[in-house]
């Protein structure tokens, strides 16, 4: 007989297609196909939940920590990688810089 409980593989593969990579992929998606309509070549996103500096500016500050280090927090580490591989895989290159409007915050930044 089957388990009702997940074991652990299951439950890391849960935690890990969520939907915050979920949103987070399309908002980034969007703004690619926004900047890219317009002829450019590369954008800078920080209106997405890792990077909101408005009314998520807590959960933005949250996830900057844990990718520097600051405060470890596998499941944001985790959340950040997916995203990060997601673009990769697609051929963009993308990556997290300070945001120099709050410096403790991040932007992702991804260019084709």
């Amino acid at each position: 007989m089957k388990s009702v409980m997940l074991n652990a593989q299951e439950a890391r593969a849960k935690a890990h297609n969520d939907l915050a990579v979920f949103h987070e992929v399309r908002d980034i998606e969007e703004s690619i196909l926004t900047a890219s309509a317009s002829g450019a070549y590369e954008v800078a996103v920080s209106t997405t939940s890792m990077t909101n500096t408005g009314a998520g500016l807590n959960t933005a500050r949250d996830y900057y920590k844990a990718w520097i280090g600051a405060v470890p927090n596998r499941g944001y580490e985790r959340q950040m990688a997916t995203v990060i591989q997601y673009f990769f895989d697609l051929g963009y290159s993308i990556e997290r810089r300070v945001n120099v409007n709050t410096g403790d915050t991040f932007t992702w930044y991804i260019y084709w």
